[in-house]
């Protein structure tokens, strides 16, 4: 079994290595490395022995692999497969959790028996793929810039896509291709299409959709849109100075009144008065028209000192 050491195959200043696979040829050999890898099948599909168990990757398959996990990737025997591959060190994993803290659990996705593995949909997979062509394609010398790009991509990812989300926290009780659901209609071209949107991610009839959604979120199809909308709404009520009626634009609704309507109802107020109770700003306002860059005090005193 071969042993593949980051002092070998990371790169020292950007301290990743990536690579994008359209065969599995070079890669089949069991192996285990000191670093950590996410991989994610682009398309096709690959067999993944992991740990001593064989498991079928489809497209879209985002797996965190760490250093205690032992795998190669032999063919499936029916279709060929594409996937990228991130290597990053374990010092990156170390800052990473140490940045993101008590909002996603180290403990479980650093030592369960299995790699974290993740299904997720096409819009994801392309914008992972996008976004890590994007950053991998800058020139060589800016390697700070790409470690750091790198590293944002990364805590996105494991957020995103690794942590216990409150509404699939309980995983067990519902249905992958739900869980998946939930992490497509998070999306905001998703969710502001409201429910055509839903049931063509779904692929179940809306019975059974509905059926399924009221057993495992205790609330109609409907009820859930609405409640990712608002804490959307929600979020821009409090982190812009977008007018209210723009905000209710932006969260999929185009009745202004029902929007007011259903925030009073889930916030107990209205989104006015939530903005007013809840948003903090870092650029004062002093109550008064902002007065012009020449009319400030400091800059006139510059713009003497130099005509004299």
């Amino acid at each position: 079994m071969d042993k593949l050491l980051e002092k070998n195959l990371l790169d020292p200043e950007t301290e990743i290595h990536y690579a994008y696979h359209k065969s599995i040829k070079s890669i089949t050999d069991m192996h285990n490395h000191d670093f950590y890898e996410i991989f994610l099948i682009t398309k096709g599909s690959v067999m993944h022995l992991i740990n001593g168990k064989k498991e079928l990757l489809e497209a879209g398959t985002l797996c965190f692999v760490r250093p205690s996990d032992t795998h190669c990737y032999a063919s499936d025997g029916n279709r060929s497969v594409e996937l990228l591959n991130l290597a990053f060190s374990a010092h990156m994993v170390k800052a990473m959790f140490a940045y993101l803290d008590d909002g996603i659990e180290a403990d479980r996705l650093l030592n369960c028996a299995m790699p974290p593995i993740k299904q997720i949909g096409t819009f994801q997979t392309e914008i992972i793929r996008d976004k890590m062509h994007e950053i991998t394609v800058l020139p060589g010398m800016h390697k700070r810039q790409i470690r750091s790009e790198i590293r944002v991509l990364v805590a996105d990812i494991m957020m995103s896509c690794f942590s216990e989300r409150p509404d699939t926290a309980a995983a067990e009780a519902v249905p992958d291709w739900l869980v998946d659901l939930a992490n497509e209609m998070r999306i905001k071209e998703n969710f502001t299409e409201g429910l055509p949107r839903l049931y063509e991610l779904s692929g179940k009839s809306p019975e059974h959709l509905t059926r399924v959604v009221k057993k495992c979120f205790s609330k109609t199809p409907t009820e859930w849109i609405n409640e990712i909308r608002l804490q959307y709404a929600a979020n821009l009520l409090v982190q812009t100075d977008d007018a209210i009626v723009t905000i209710c634009m932006e969260a999929g609704y185009e009745n202004l009144s029902h929007f007011y309507h259903l925030f009073k109802e889930r916030y107990s107020i209205t989104p006015a008065k939530f903005r007013k109770g809840n948003r903090k700003v870092a650029i004062p306002a002093s109550g008064q028209t902002a007065p012009s860059f020449y009319e400030i005090p400091e800059y006139q005193n510059r713009t003497k000192s130099r005509t004299v």
